[in-house]
């Protein structure tokens, strides 16, 4: 049962600013506070007014129905929050939150208050929806935020979204521990990757990741472009494939990239995507590959191994990780819940 009835009118999420809702207007000063925010919080993620124009403009955003900023006594915008929807077409619509509220301002509890607020809003305009498209899916409304940060303060106290997502960056070094031994599971045999197994891995990547909450297949045409970047490596990458049927497909890859320091001019090979098909989980074939991708990093120079880990187990991810010596950086977590009311 819903805790509230929400007006599709409204713009009010507390009593101690003056809210209303979004207008391009607003974008600058939107910016100048999300500059504000990061300047106390140092957070992983960055907001520009670029980025929030280009949110703006998206054609199905309608931002003056799903955004909302408070001011101050002054006239000041210090807190706002967003929810960033899907295309009219998605059958599953999608409701991502972002908020944002000045530290000066947070003693109010505006954050917990606009967790709130844009999850009723959510699941009003899913409502709306149902009322022309009865088809329609369970609604989904996410948000990700910095381990230990306000937001994730008040996502947890308010309880309706729950943790299902773990993204993070690791490192390790190549040169003062011993590399972990490249040992396929039975029956599976590494190979380098070539273009010809493109297709494959790209298959195999979206079964690999078509479980996790929020993913969303990654196109040929993605895809072809993420291997064509300067700084992708294909020829450093690796694919797994069955010994005795290695036509059926991808089981498992891991392509790489390589990161370059300017000043110090050290390098870094860099896993950019990693996955194993669900019926090859669990048998130490992700070690393997991470195994053969920092010997390929070392014959090519690189001092550093280093990944971006998105993982629905935080504790699975450790363990595997950390047990060949990457160690994790900060956390982004993403809470998440669907709805169907």
């Amino acid at each position: 049962m819903r805790e509230q009835q929400l007006s599709w009118e409204e713009a009010i999420v507390e009593g101690s600013l003056t809210w209303s809702f979004l207008v391009r207007d607003d974008l600058t000063e939107v910016a100048e506070l999300c500059s504000a925010i990061e300047y106390f919080d140092d957070p992983i993620q960055h907001r520009d007014l670029k980025g929030l124009t280009q949110d703006f403009d998206q054609a199905w955003a309608y931002p003056s129905n799903h955004a909302v900023v408070g001011r101050d006594r002054g006239g000041t915008i210090v807190a706002y929050g967003w929810n960033h929807i899907t295309p009219p077409g998605d059958l599953l619509p999608h409701a991502w939150m972002e908020i944002g509220v000045h530290p000066a301002w947070r003693h109010h509890k505006i954050g917990l208050k606009l967790v709130g607020w844009l999850i009723d809003r959510a699941r009003a305009w899913h409502a709306h929806l149902r009322e022309t498209r009865p088809q329609l899916g369970p609604l989904w409304v996410g948000c990700a935020a910095d381990e230990g940060s306000r937001v994730a303060a008040d996502l947890e106290e308010n309880g309706l979204l729950a943790p299902q997502r773990w993204f993070c960056d690791a490192h390790r070094s190549l040169t003062d521990e011993p590399l972990p031994l490249v040992v396929p599971p039975p029956g599976i045999e590494l190979r380098r990757f070539d273009r010809a197994w493109s297709e494959k891995a790209r298959l195999a990547h979206n079964t690999a990741f078509a479980v996790r909450h929020g993913s969303h297949d990654v196109s040929p045409e993605a895809w072809e472009v993420s291997l064509e970047r300067p700084d992708s490596r294909p020829d450093w990458s690796w694919i797994a494939v069955q010994t005795e049927k290695p036509d059926t497909g991808v089981v498992g890859y891991a392509l790489n990239s390589e990161i370059i320091e300017r000043q110090s001019g050290w390098r870094e090979g860099w896993t950019e995507r990693i996955g194993v098909i669900p019926a090859f989980q669990r048998q130490g074939l992700a070690h393997a590959l991470l195994a053969a991708s920092m010997q390929t990093f070392v014959d090519h120079g690189c001092v550093l191994a280093g990944i971006g880990i998105d993982t629905d187990d935080l504790a699975k991810s450790e363990s595997l990780f950390v047990g060949m010596g990457y160690r994790f950086e900060d956390k982004v977590v993403l809470f998440g819940a669907s709805f169907d009311d």
